[in-house]
């Protein structure tokens, strides 16, 4: 491009040289008539005003061509500026998306740390529960062992088949034990 515009001052100035030989050898005077007025004028005067012409409409052309790229720069500049604040709401949307799905996550994870220790309370209320009730019916079955080796059994336990024999014949043992619990759950009501 630069080699081009070299190009083109060499054929200008040439041109302005030949212009300037042809009509300084030319000597008489040549009537202009414009927009009703009149003017004599050499042959050199005309090349001058040809020349000045050229160079305002080049000038004029370069003041339009250099108005229209700044538009453009201004338009393709804005139109980044809307670009990269378009970029710049949307990563602000997706950071605040993404920290309320932190704190969401948190919130929920606060949630399963307190249902898990309310379950391991409650696992511990139950085993605690549990040992206590192992140890009643331990108690319980002790009682009942003690029971049934004081009292012998009675027509109602060999009715049911919890012992066997005849109660008034003083035969009355009682089944499925060696003086222990059976697989009785009845319970002495006066323990």
């Amino acid at each position: 491009m630069a080699l081009l515009g070299v190009v083109l001052l060499l054929l200008g100035a040439g041109a302005g040289v030949v212009t300037y030989l042809a009509s300084h050898a030319a000597g008489g005077t040549i009537a202009v008539t414009a927009l009703g007025f009149t003017r004599n004028a050499t042959a050199l005067e005309l090349a001058v005003y040809g020349a000045v012409t050229v160079l305002l409409l080049a000038l004029g052309w370069a003041l339009v061509a250099a108005a229209a790229r700044r538009r453009a720069r201004q338009r393709r500049e804005l139109k980044e500026t809307e670009r990269v604040e378009t970029i710049r709401r949307e990563a602000e949307t997706a950071r605040e998306e993404q920290e309320r799905r932190f704190e969401e996550a948190s919130l929920r994870d606060e949630d399963l740390r307190r249902r898990e220790n309310e379950l391991t309370a409650r696992h511990e209320g139950l085993d605690t529960r549990e040992s206590e009730l192992s140890a009643r019916d331990a108690e319980l079955a002790r009682r009942e062992a003690e029971w049934r080796e004081r009292e012998g059994p009675s027509v109602a336990d060999v009715v049911t088949g919890r012992a066997e024999g005849s109660v008034h014949e003083g035969t009355a043992t009682w089944t499925g034990t060696s003086g222990g619990s059976g697989t009785d759950e009845r319970h002495d009501p006066t323990a």
